[in-house]
């Protein structure tokens, strides 16, 4: 570098220095205020969250206990014995689980299958689709054993009933 500059050169350079570092001083400390504030409110935040957050858990657990206690434990359905023969047949858990069904309450393959899968999900070896709950449900209209209450479409399954239809 040259060692040429004048003093005033020189002094110019140092002043201007001086005041951008005085400028960028002055706006961190704007910074550093604003975010203090930033971090106070949001701690006060938190404090209120974690306060209301244990006031529920305290709640909700109350409340879960109180449920368990009034609700009776779900009935076991009817056992269904396996086929002599060793073979699972799975058309006999689905005929089980519809004459477990509430009289006159429309059901849906849909609505039989979640059962038979929640109530002999550990004897099956995969859980049934509702194709195969729907087969049989048909055969078991057939079979006067149940009457269809609604005809399935494209957008809609076939809703059957236990009991005497509607009309009759």
């Amino acid at each position: 570098m040259s060692s040429k500059l004048s003093v005033a050169e020189v002094l110019e350079s140092l002043e201007a220095r001086a005041a951008f570092h005085r400028e960028r001083e002055a706006f961190h400390a704007a910074q550093e205020e604003q975010h203090r504030q930033e971090r106070a409110r949001h701690a006060a935040e938190l404090e209120t969250v974690l306060h209301n957050l244990e006031a529920f858990r305290t709640v909700s657990s109350s409340a879960v206990e109180l449920v368990r206690q009034a609700s009776p434990p779900e009935p076991a359905g009817p056992p269904v014995k396996a086929p002599a023969s060793g073979r699972l047949m799975v058309s006999r858990h689905i005929r089980a689980v519809v004459e477990a069904w509430p009289e006159g309450e429309p059901f849906g393959a849909s609505a039989v299958v979640a059962e038979v899968n929640r109530r002999f999900g550990d004897r099956l070896k995969k859980p049934i689709d509702t194709r195969t709950a729907s087969d049989v449900l048909r055969r078991m209209s057939k079979g006067r054993q149940i009457h269809r209450v609604r005809t399935g479409k494209a957008s809609s399954e076939a809703l059957y009933a236990r009991g005497a239809r509607a009309g009759s």
